[in-house]
C-alpha cells in the first residue's frame, strides 16, 4: 500500500543538494516511494519505461497545476490549456503532427556553428582573467541559439527572453509558493501578449522564419491556431533556454570535476562527444521529475492505481538505475551513447525539442575540449532545492584559453 511507502524528502534542502545516495537506497531496498504530497513516486528503470509505455498512463494536463494552486483565469493555466505537454491522444497527435516537421535533427543543424561561435566568444571574453560564473554568463549561448533556430531578430528574442525573464519554471515544481505563482502568472501574461503580438506580424507580413511556417503549417486541411502558435512558440523558447543553460553549466561542472574524462574527449572529439552529452543528461537530468496520471484503475510496479491517479517518475533514479546501467554514479563518456537516458522522456511525449537540446550540447562540449586547458573549479557549487528545472547557484570556472 502507498501509506506503507518511504517518502522521497522533497521538501528536504538536504535531499536537492545529493539526491542520489537517497534515491539509491529507497530504488533498492523499496522499489517505489511517494513524495511529501503522497503522490506515488517511481525510481527504476523499468518501472519508468513501462509507465511511458503503457496507454493507460498519460500526461498530466491540467489537474498539474490545479495542484499548485492556479485556476481558470490565470495565465499560466490558459497557456498550459493549449501546450502540448499537457495534451494527450489526438489532440496531441494532431499538434505533434503538425510541428514535428520543423524540429528535426537537420533542422537543428543549422544551429550548430552558432552555438560553437558563442560558446568559443563567451571562453575569449574571459579569456585575460581565465574566470567566470558558468551559471551567471553561459545562459546567453541557449539566447542567442534559439533566436537563430527560431529566425527572429535579436530585438525580437531579446523582448521574449526579457518578458520570460521573471521566471515561470519554478511553478512546476514541488512546494509552489504564492509568490510564485504571482511571479509565473507575470511572466507568461507578457510572453504571451508579446508573442500574439509577433505571430500578427507574420500574418500581415509573412517572413522566410520558424514562426511564418508554423503559421503556415497544414496537414490534412488543418492548421494551428492562434492559441496553440503562441503557446508552443513561448514553450519551445523557454525550454531551449532554461533546461539548456541547465546542462550546459552540468557540462562544465562535471568535466572541470572530471578532468580525465574531459581529456578523454579531447583525444578523441567526434567519437566521444555524442556519449559526452548522453552522459551528461543521464548523469545531470535538466529536469528532476516527469509526471503521469491514469485513465483507468491498473497495477504498476507491484502498486495498485485508481482511476485519474497522479504518478510521478524521480529521473534520478532510473538514470542511476544499476540494472541499466554499470556502475551509474560513475561518470563515464564511453558509454554506449545508443543508451538513451530517461532525460528526454520516451514514448508519444518523447521531447519535441531533443533534436536542437542534442545539437547545442555536442557543440558545447567541443567547444570546451577545443578552447580550454586546464579547467577546474574554483569555489562551491550547490544545487537549488525545490526547483523543476535542476540548476547550480554558481558553477566559478578557471581555464586557459586556447584559440
Amino acid at each position: 500500500m502507498a501509506s506503507n511507502l518511504p517518502v522521497v524528502p522533497l521538501d528536504e534542502d538536504g535531499y536537492w543538494a545529493d539526491p542520489y545516495p537517497i534515491l539509491a537506497e529507497l530504488r533498492e531496498n523499496h522499489r517505489t516511494a511517494v513524495t511529501p504530497e503522497g503522490i506515488k513516486a517511481i525510481l527504476r528503470w523499468d518501472d519508468a519505461e513501462e509507465i511511458k509505455k503503457r496507454p493507460e498512463f498519460i500526461n498530466e494536463g491540467l489537474e498539474y497545476i490545479e495542484a499548485r494552486g492556479f485556476k481558470p483565469g490565470d495565465p499560466l493555466y490558459e497557456w498550459r490549456r493549449y501546450s502540448i505537454g499537457a495534451l494527450n491522444g489526438e489532440d496531441h497527435r494532431r499538434l505533434r503532427g503538425l510541428v514535428n516537421r520543423a524540429l528535426t535533427p537537420k533542422s537543428a543543424d543549422k544551429v550548430r556553428p552558432v552555438v560553437r561561435q558563442h560558446v568559443r566568444d563567451l571562453l575569449e571574453r574571459h579569456a585575460d582573467t581565465g574566470e567566470f560564473d558558468v551559471r551567471q554568463q553561459i545562459r546567453i549561448v541557449p539566447f542567442l541559439s534559439i533566436a537563430s533556430f527560431l529566425e527572429i531578430s535579436p530585438a525580437e528574442a531579446a523582448e521574449v527572453g526579457q518578458k520570460m525573464q521573471g521566471g515561470g519554471g519554478d511553478a512546476f515544481g514541488p512546494n509552489v509558493t504564492q509568490e510564485i505563482r504571482d511571479r509565473a502568472n507575470a511572466t507568461f501574461a507578457a510572453a504571451m501578449e508579446f508573442v500574439g503580438q509577433l505571430v500578427e506580424s507574420r500574418r500581415e507580413e509573412p517572413r522566410d522564419d520558424l514562426l511564418t511556417r508554423l503559421i503556415e503549417a497544414e496537414e490534412n486541411g488543418d492548421r494551428l491556431s492562434n492559441e496553440e502558435l503562441i503557446v508552443l512558440f513561448t514553450n519551445i523558447f523557454a525550454g531551449a533556454i532554461e533546461t539548456t543553460s541547465s546542462v550546459m553549466t552540468s557540462m562544465f561542472l562535471e568535466f572541470a570535476r572530471h578532468p580525465d574524462q574531459l581529456e578523454l574527449l579531447r583525444s578523441n572529439p567526434d567519437g566521444l562527444v555524442r556519449g559526452a552529452v548522453e552522459e551528461v543528461l543521464r548523469y545531470r537530468p535538466g529536469f528532476y521529475a516527469s509526471g503521469n496520471k491514469t485513465t483507468k484503475a491498473t497495477e504498476l510496479a507491484g502498486l495498485q492505481f485508481e482511476e485519474g491517479e497522479a504518478v510521478t517518475t524521480i529521473i534520478g533514479g532510473p538514470n542511476r538505475d544499476p540494472l541499466r546501467y554499470e556502475d551509474p554514479n560513475r561518470f563515464d563518456i564511453t558509454r554506449d551513447p545508443t543508451m538513451w537516458s530517461f532525460t528526454f522522456s520516451m514514448g508519444p511525449h518523447f521531447c519535441l525539442g531533443q533534436a536542437l537540446a542534442r545539437a547545442e550540447l555536442q557543440e558545447t562540449a567541443l567547444a570546451i575540449a577545443v578552447h580550454t586547458r586546464n579547467l577546474e573549479l574554483t569555489g562551491e557549487s550547490n544545487w537549488l532545492p525545490r526547483v523543476m528545472v535542476n540548476h547550480v547557484d554558481h558553477c566559478p570556472i578557471r581555464y586557459e584559453f586556447v584559440p
